[in-house]
């Protein structure tokens, strides 16, 4: 694994290549929790956002490279509107989209309580 750092300004704005070849968007932003969690906030085309572990990233140079997800996962972290983001709708953790009521992310399992 590599030990060399990036900054925000050096990610923000490169586009995000699923290992698969697939784009997946660009990057927007990278946010953090306190419990350790780092995120990379990757804007689709259509304007959705999906929140992509850093334990994902492959790589950075050109392109941030990363590991392709599940079907489900990608599709409840893919296809998550922003606004629906800032509405708490999302797991604290993974930034997967959370159904409602749901007390365990259907992403990483991590109880939300």
């Amino acid at each position: 694994m590599s030990s060399r750092l990036f900054s925000k300004d050096e990610v923000e704005g490169k586009t995000v290549i699923y290992s698969t070849g697939r784009v997946a968007g660009k990057v927007k932003d990278v946010v953090f929790g306190l419990d350790g969690t780092l995120l990379l906030v990757v804007q689709k085309d259509d304007g959705t956002e999906s929140r992509v572990p850093m334990n994902a990233v492959l790589g950075v140079g050109e392109y941030v490279i990363v590991r392709y997800q599940s079907a489900s996962s990608v599709a409840m972290a893919v296809q998550v509107p922003a606004a629906d983001q800032s509405a708490g709708s999302v797991c604290k953790f993974c930034g997967a989209a959370m159904p409602p009521g749901s007390v365990y992310c259907p992403s990483c399992d991590r109880s939300q309580v």
